[in-house]
C-alpha cells in the first residue's frame, strides 16, 4: 500500500493543476455542479473503496482545492470546493475566478444553508442511480438540473436512463423532505399535467420521491386525483405517467450504500392511479403504454 503524500496549499495555479489527476479535475467539476456532497457520495462516483476516498479527499482538503466540513450530528465529512477549486473550474469554464473572500463566503454558505438537506438529497438519488449504473455497464445516465434546463418546469432534475437494449426512460425528478403540505405537493402533480397538455408532449414521466412509506400512502390518493382526466369524450387522456416512492433515511444521505437494493430492478415505484409497483428498467413500458391509452368516448 503507498503512503500518501500530503497536500500543501502553497504554490501557483501552475503547480497546483500539475499536481491533479483526471480524476480530481472530475470531482472538481462534479462538485461545481452538485454543490456539496459527502465522502460517500463521491466515493461511489469516483473511488474503488472507502480508503481510497477518504485519502485522497483529504489530500485535496490540504491543498486547497475542497473545503470539508462535519455536522457535530453527524459522522460524515461535507465536500465543497475551496477557493482554489472554484478558481480552477472558472478557469476551465473561461470564467472570472472568484475572490479569495468571495470563495470562501459561497462554501461556508453551502455548508450552513436551509437547503442543504434538500440538495444532499437530490444528489443522493444522483449517486444511487450512478453506482448502480456502474455496476451494472449496461445503462447510461444523463442528467441535467432545472436550472440548466431547457425546460420550464422547477423540477430538481430532467434524468435520462438509456439501456443498452434500446430502452429509454426520460422523467421529471422531485425529491420532497416532508417540509411542505401533502396537498401541495400533490398538487405538482397538477401542475406538470398542465405543462404536458399546453405543450403536446408525446410522453412524460414524474418521479416523486418521499422521506417515508406512511407520507407515501397519503400521497399516492392526493396525486391520483390530480393525475385523472376529466376528459371530453372523443379526446385521448393525457400521455402522463406519475410514480412516487419512499426513500429511507440512509438512502437520502447515502449511509451504507453497500446495503442499497438496485437502484434501477428494485420494485418500489407506485404508479399513480394504476396500483402497479414497478422499477425504473420497468417504467419505459409503463409509461409507454399510458401514453397509449385508447380515446375517451363517452
Amino acid at each position: 500500500m503507498s503512503r500518501r503524500i500530503p497536500g500543501a496549499n502553497t504554490g501557483s495555479f501552475d503547480e497546483l493543476a500539475g499536481r491533479l489527476t483526471e480524476r480530481d479535475f472530475a470531482i472538481i467539476a462534479a462538485l461545481a455542479k452538485h454543490k456539496i456532497m459527502t465522502a460517500g457520495m463521491l466515493e461511489a462516483l469516483f473511488f474503488p473503496s472507502s480508503h481510497a476516498a477518504a485519502a485522497r479527499l483529504l489530500t485535496l482538503s490540504e491543498m486547497g482545492v475542497l473545503a470539508r466540513w462535519r455536522n457535530p450530528s453527524s459522522r460524515a465529512f461535507r465536500y465543497v470546493l475551496d477557493w482554489r477549486g472554484q478558481c480552477l473550474q472558472a478557469m476551465r469554464d473561461d470564467e472570472k475566478p472568484p475572490t479569495k473572500s468571495a470563495a470562501t463566503f459561497r462554501a461556508q454558505q453551502l455548508f450552513v444553508s436551509a437547503h442543504r438537506a434538500h440538495t444532499e438529497g437530490v444528489n443522493a438519488f444522483y449517486c444511487r442511480l450512478m453506482r448502480a449504473a456502474r455496476d451494472r455497464g449496461d445503462v447510461e445516465v444523463d442528467w441535467v438540473f432545472e436550472h440548466d434546463s431547457t425546460y420550464s418546469m422547477r423540477s430538481d432534475a430532467n434524468v435520462t436512463l438509456t439501456w443498452a437494449d434500446g430502452r429509454e426512460l426520460w422523467f421529471w425528478f422531485e425529491h420532497d423532505r416532508g417540509t411542505e403540505t401533502l396537498q401541495r405537493l400533490a398538487e405538482k402533480v397538477k401542475s406538470y399535467k398542465s405543462h404536458v397538455n399546453y405543450h403536446h408532449l408525446k410522453k412524460a414521466v414524474l418521479l416523486i420521491e418521499v422521506p417515508g412509506p406512511g407520507r407515501l400512502a397519503n400521497l399516492l390518493p392526493l396525486a391520483a386525483a390530480h393525475w385523472r382526466d376529466s376528459t371530453a369524450p372523443g379526446t385521448r387522456p393525457t400521455p402522463f405517467t406519475v410514480a412516487a416512492s419512499a426513500a429511507t433515511a440512509a438512502e437520502q444521505t447515502f449511509t451504507r450504500p453497500e446495503t442499497f437494493p438496485d437502484t434501477l430492478e428494485d420494485r418500489r415505484w407506485h404508479v399513480v392511479g394504476t396500483g402497479e409497483v414497478v422499477s425504473l428498467a420497468e417504467l419505459p413500458q409503463v409509461a409507454k403504454a399510458i401514453a397509449n391509452r385508447p380515446v375517451i368516448w363517452d
